[in-house]
């Protein structure tokens, strides 16, 4: 890893970003979109990524297929283990001294602690920090909530700016919760490649898992892990199921689509109930593209969210949602692109919002052409990558 510059040549910016884990899922994806579209006349770009989960896949072959040159911090994991975490925090000094950067930008929780821990010790001239969602609530006690939130206001102090996905996040990082100074956080809204998302073709999905061209496909894309709250929606499919057992599975299915720890628990619940013949679990697919060309209705039923990627996705396609209300969700959608509901709603509730749809064919119709359009131009990777690259120009402007 040589940062000098080629002989004659300007000197690149070099930036180092950090991810806890660089699994399939909308944070890493966005990182590496960003890591990999960078001018590489200006940019020189290395992506850490942590320790991953048992259950995980990692989006390291996406990384090498975008020419993102990526490097493993095995000492890296989601959970706290103190003596992994220090040598991570070393390994992670040694790294930036090595490859000098004029920005160190981390991502995700633990990634964001230990690398602007390790830039300020190495006195990195630019340190950031993106929050893809927060732990201010949803994941831990009240107490521990509040100690994440003391934690990452020293780490604000540490930081030249933190990035919000949204305006809502904006307002729980600096009005509702105080994790960050107003005059330090920029609101940068996510970016995909939409334009492809949304050329997948009908009736492959269909084909692949043997379903009729009249079913209903109610899905939910998302990794099996608490916060998603899976276990809420298949709840209210049994509570649906209840109410209309004159309904069967050639005329509705409900996909579950993603993997992760839950898997074993939440196909046990479905076996339970007596649904499993209306529940489909299809694990991780990689084709998501015609998933989507076939999706009648998108669901999310999260605890918390910073701006959900499937929702994005999905509206980009112009399938209309079914969600509750957290995180940015109502920064792009709102009751013309769907329902959203309380995210403390019960079972039941939520049963009377599958049913509403299900019993109105016309509402499981395609969005209209403008609000596909809309989102494609509002979360373009394009756009992503112009806003980072203007933003890091500021902050090393400001430094110098």
């Amino acid at each position: 890893m040589n940062p000098s510059p080629e002989a004659g040549a300007p000197e690149k910016i070099r930036v180092l970003r950090i991810q806890s884990r660089i699994c399939i899922g909308g944070p890493a994806l966005n990182t590496l979109l960003v890591s990999s579209n960078l001018p590489k006349e200006r940019f020189s770009v290395l992506t850490v990524g942590g320790r991953l989960l048992e259950d995980e896949r990692t989006m390291e072959p996406f990384a090498h297929d975008r020419g993102a040159p990526m490097h493993l911090l095995e000492e890296m994991g989601r959970s706290i283990h103190w003596n992994d975490d220090l040598r991570a925090l070393r390994k992670l000094v040694k790294l930036m001294r090595l490859f000098r950067p004029h920005i160190v930008h981390t991502h995700t929780a633990k990634a964001g602690a230990l690398g602007r821990v390790a830039a300020f010790i190495a006195r990195v001239p630019v340190r950031m920090h993106t929050f893809h969602g927060h732990v201010f609530h949803g994941y831990f006690s009240p107490l521990k909530s509040k100690l994440a939130v003391l934690i990452e206001r020293c780490l604000a102090m540490l930081s030249h700016a933190i990035i919000a996905i949204s305006p809502r996040q904006y307002e729980d990082l600096v009005d509702v919760y105080g994790a960050v100074p107003a005059k330090k956080c920029h609101v940068v809204r996510l970016g995909f490649e939409l334009d492809k998302i949304a050329g997948g073709t009908p009736g492959v999905f269909r084909d692949q898992w043997q379903l009729a061209p009249q079913t209903k496909l109610v899905g939910i894309l998302a990794r099996l892990v608490p916060i998603k709250n899976h276990q809420l929606l298949i709840e209210a499919i049994a509570v649906w199921h209840r109410r209309f057992p004159h309904v069967g599975p050639d005329q509705v299915r409900f996909l579950i689509i993603g993997d992760g720890e839950l898997r074993p628990q939440l196909e046990r619940r479905v076996a339970e109930l007596g649904i499993a013949d209306w529940v489909l679990f299809t694990g991780w697919q990689r084709d998501t593209p015609s998933i989507y060309a076939d999706l009648d209705l998108n669901v999310l039923v999260s605890k918390n969210e910073g701006t959900p990627v499937t929702l994005i996705e999905g509206l980009a396609c112009g399938i209309p949602v079914l969600s509750t209300d957290v995180g940015g969700i109502r920064d792009f959608a709102d009751e013309s692109h769907g329902t959203i509901v309380p995210k403390d709603i019960s079972p039941e509730g939520l049963a009377d919002a599958l049913a509403a749809f299900l019993a109105e064919p016309s509402r499981l119709q395609r969005l209209d052409e403008s609000v596909s359009r809309r989102i494609r131009e509002t979360f373009h990777v394009d756009r992503l990558v112009s806003d980072i690259d203007a933003l890091y120009s500021r902050l090393l402007q400001a430094r110098r």
